[in-house]
């Protein structure tokens, strides 16, 4: 209940938020249809942003980056005269969705060795890597996999989306307008208690007739279920993923430039597919209206089961978005 408080509430800056900022709270990008889902309009995006410089990406972390924040205090009421926006050292910018956090929670609670186990499975060809960060952990959560834990994840969210320090995140990316004043601005407990909160938005079960579908079958056939594992075991449940928690080549057109652990800009992490239906915007940056145009967009390693879902008549095109909705 108090993470549920605390993903709701719009922070002041006297609790802590800014200077600068994308939004004041959770749910001002993760509420469709419900707080703790996908972000829906424009002002759900956020903008990471980068300098490259000989073949090298920096995030400008302590230089305004990675991330560009849309608003200020001084629109609350408090003088700030930092500037919102790209910062001037940025050369590269992506775009990122605010993606779905239903059933988010259940990743802390897959295997290392099952996620090895259905790498080991995949077929050469489309077989992908884990994202080995820089303490030489596997990366999970996240668009290419670049944080280990969900309270990690959500410690960054804190800091670079809302501008409030905390010890996992512990300085912001500004200087001035009271950035600074404490390191960092709120101890560990919000952060746990959000956290706490997303292991409540579970998402739904596939029933024994979703999964006995002509789609369920066509999925496999094309395979799209080599990449988009099914499912893996969890302590009390089956965690009914359709991810398998690894990065892939997805193709120069899917390349932001961006570079998080060892992800390179082409390679992103298997988007999970459970409560796709809730979704109203696809892929990294929201640029496939439609899962069929986001099957499409689908370069690199899964350009073969592309072209298969484009070769298949209507009818059972229709029946794998039936299953996949």
């Amino acid at each position: 209940a108090m993470g549920a408080d605390m993903f709701a509430t719009d922070l002041s800056p006297l609790q802590a938020v800014g200077p600068l900022f994308s939004g004041r709270g959770c749910a001002d990008c993760h509420n469709n249809p419900i707080p703790g889902g996908m972000g829906a309009g424009p002002d759900t995006f956020v903008t990471r942003v980068g300098r490259i410089t000989g073949g090298t990406f920096d995030p400008l972390i302590g230089e305004g980056g990675p991330v560009a924040r849309a608003h200020s205090i001084s629109s609350l009421g408090f003088f700030c005269g930092l500037s919102t926006g790209v910062p001037p050292l940025a050369n590269v910018t992506s775009l990122r969705s605010a993606m779905t956090l239903r059933g988010t929670a259940l990743i802390d609670f897959v295997q290392n060795r099952d996620i090895l186990a259905a790498q080991a499975a995949e077929p050469a060809e489309v077989r992908g890597k884990l994202n080995l960060l820089a303490d030489g952990r596997p990366g999970r959560f996240g668009w290419k996999a670049q944080f280990t834990t969900l309270v990690e994840f959500m410690g960054d969210a804190f800091t670079h989306e809302m501008g409030v320090t905390n010890p996992l995140v512990p300085n912001d990316e500004e200087d001035g307008c009271g950035a600074s004043f404490l390191k960092p601005e709120i101890d560990a407990v919000p952060v746990e208690a959000v956290t706490a909160f997303m292991g409540s938005l579970d998402p739904a079960v596939p029933d024994a007739t979703c999964l006995a579908a002509a789609g369920a079958s066509t999925f496999t056939s094309l395979g799209c279920a080599s990449c988009h594992t099914p499912s893996f075991p969890g302590p009390t449940r089956t965690i009914n993923l359709y991810s398998d928690l690894l990065v892939h080549d997805m193709g120069p057109a899917l390349n932001d430039q961006f570079t998080a652990g060892s992800a390179t800009g082409s390679e992103w992490r298997t988007a999970p597919l459970w409560r796709l239906a809730d979704r109203v915007h696809f892929l990294h940056d929201g640029r496939a209206a439609t899962v069929t145009d986001a099957i499409a967009a689908h370069g690199g390693q899964g350009a073969a089961a592309a072209a298969a879902f484009g070769a298949l008549d209507a009818p059972t095109q229709q029946a794998l978005l039936d299953f996949l909705g």
